[in-house]
């Protein structure tokens, strides 16, 4: 039986000996090739932009600004922390690249918190923005976000906050 049993070591030693060396089959030249690097090669050339002419025209391709819809999804007043937290999507439109300015104003003074936006499925999702009651004057104050990006602008509507 110990026989068998070498036999059936060495047939499998081979097989995998096999299986591995079939690698080699799928990618000829594994080892050969450098791995791809995020910075141009040192065999790269680079290539000089074109210079504008005076009789260069505008492009033809750029889109016009269209109006955000800028929505409040949650507005929080904490008075113990003295902050104010909101969170804030454009209902009509998906994109990265945006920004949202969250701007708190009580009587003559304002702050104001910039934050980046993401596409959030079909909507795009302000990053939670939190400013600072510090400095405010009490009383009633107004909440209002602001969204910017290449191809859309617009605000929301202001919303009334009390301060402490």
């Amino acid at each position: 039986m110990k026989p068998i049993k070498l036999l059936v070591l060495a047939a499998s030693a081979a097989l995998l000996t096999a299986a591995l060396s079939g690698c080699s089959a799928l990618y000829p030249h594994w080892g050969a090739t450098d791995f791809p690097t995020d910075g141009p090669s040192s065999t790269s050339t680079p290539v000089a932009s074109p210079t504008p002419t005076a009789s260069a025209s505008p492009s033809q391709s750029a889109k016009p600004i269209q109006a955000a819809k800028v929505q409040v999804m949650q507005l929080n007043v904490d008075a113990t922390n003295g902050v104010v937290d909101v969170v804030a999507a454009v209902t009509n439109v998906a994109e990265d690249g945006g920004q949202c300015v969250l701007t708190v104003t009580s009587g003559a003074s304002s702050k104001s918190q910039t934050v980046r936006a993401e596409s959030n499925v079909d909507t795009t999702q302000c990053y939670p923005m939190e400013v600072s009651l510090a400095g405010l004057a009490k009383g009633t104050g107004s909440v209002v976000v602001t969204y910017k990006s290449p191809g859309f602008v617009g605000s929301s509507q202001s919303q009334t906050i009390s301060i402490q």
